[in-house]
């Protein structure tokens, strides 16, 4: 059984606005219009593309969360390249970072200017995995005046079971923030000069949510209560004292076995060409491991490797064990990996490829 299935297409998102979906085997392009007959202009850019199922492992379905500088957020069908809008109450002005989803009512977006909320969006959720008729929205329980749902097909006699893991919840907790549509909850709302500080990343596992950014070290909080659960030590000052700034690229949960919580972090810079390993168990807020990759810097120049994105890569020949290696991009467009299966709490450098075109 091939538990590891080779990807038929892959989804892009550009500057301007545009999805498009690579088809892998037959090698075309197409582009998915968000909004029909909408203006492209680099203020709409993508700025996340997250699959809806990857909250579920079980899961064959095949939709992603797309969202967009502007605030707009977006259900897109792979399937039948449905493309269905979100709506949420927004009061913020600073540019979308990004946006995940955390189970199948909830929803995390996160703003420039450090803002975190986590959104209840039950209904658009629903509505885009399911497609429910009124009949199904009666017996879930879920309010079938909204709009929406108004445009429902009629119900079909035929009846599917739905999976218990997709079940739609109606608990709420203590401290959302109620109105006539959403439940709120404000994870993080710093009071930070956008200039000098601001969120570039974040990564939401289950019930946490680490973020990092410009001159902002890396965070985890409980998305359930939005207590700070861990605060790193600030590791830009140097031995004489000057701070310098720091820019947080990427962060990745790594160390999850079989679906289970994590507690180690990975972090990556485009100042600093380090890998930073946190495990926010422990009571040091220092990180357990630091990967040092400025050998690799063949171009012999004094800047830096700076780093854009990172990746952790499940244990190929046991299919569900924690992660064995890393994935880190450069600006210049190369991508090393690295392994972490050393016993000495220590690295190895597996290969430093070439062939992208970097920014």
């Amino acid at each position: 059984m091939n538990r590891h299935p080779k990807p038929s297409a892959i989804l892009v998102g550009d500057e301007i606005g545009q999805l498009k979906r690579i088809d892998l085997k037959k090698n075309e392009t197409q582009i998915i219009e968000l909004i029909p007959d909408e203006a492209k202009h680099p203020s709409k850019s993508i700025v996340s593309i997250h699959p809806l199922n990857k909250v579920h492992s079980n899961s064959t379905e095949l939709y992603f969360l797309i969202a967009r500088k502007d605030h707009e957020i977006f259900v897109y069908d792979a399937t039948t390249h449905e493309v269905r809008p979100i709506k949420y109450i927004n009061e913020n002005k600073t540019p979308l970072i990004g946006s995940r989803c955390i189970d199948d009512q909830n929803i995390v977006i996160g703003f420039k200017d450090g803002s975190i909320k986590r959104i209840n969006v039950e209904n658009d959720l629903c509505f885009a995995r399911y497609k429910p008729n009124l009949k199904a929205i009666n017996l879930l329980g879920i309010d079938s005046s909204v709009t929406s749902f108004a445009t429902s097909p009629t119900p079909s006699r035929k009846r599917k079971r739905i999976d218990d893991s997709f079940s739609i919840k109606t608990s709420k907790t203590a401290n959302e923030i109620s109105n006539e549509q959403q439940n709120i909850l404000s994870i993080f709302q710093p009071n930070w000069n956008v200039d000098n500080t601001h969120l570039t990343c974040f990564e939401a596992l289950k019930d946490k949510l680490a973020i990092g950014g410009f001159n902002s070290d890396l965070k985890v909080f409980d998305l359930n209560t939005g207590r700070s659960v861990f605060n790193a030590k600030p590791v830009n000052t140097d031995w004489l004292g000057i701070r310098h700034d720091i820019w947080i690229s990427d962060i990745e949960w790594i160390g999850s076995e079989n679906g289970n919580d994590s507690h180690l972090l990975a972090t990556c810079s485009r100042s600093e060409p380090y890998i930073r390993i946190y495990d926010i168990k422990q009571q040091q807020r220092k990180p357990t491991m630091i990967i040092n990759l400025k050998h690799l810097n063949n171009d012999h120049s004094s800047n830096p490797l700076s780093f854009t994105s990172l990746c952790s890569l499940p244990s190929l020949s046991h299919y569900g064990q924690a992660s064995s290696s890393l994935i880190v991009g450069t600006t210049s467009g190369r991508m090393i990996t690295v392994d972490l299966r050393m016993k000495t709490n220590g690295s190895k450098i597996l290969g430093s490829f070439k062939g992208f075109s970097g920014v």
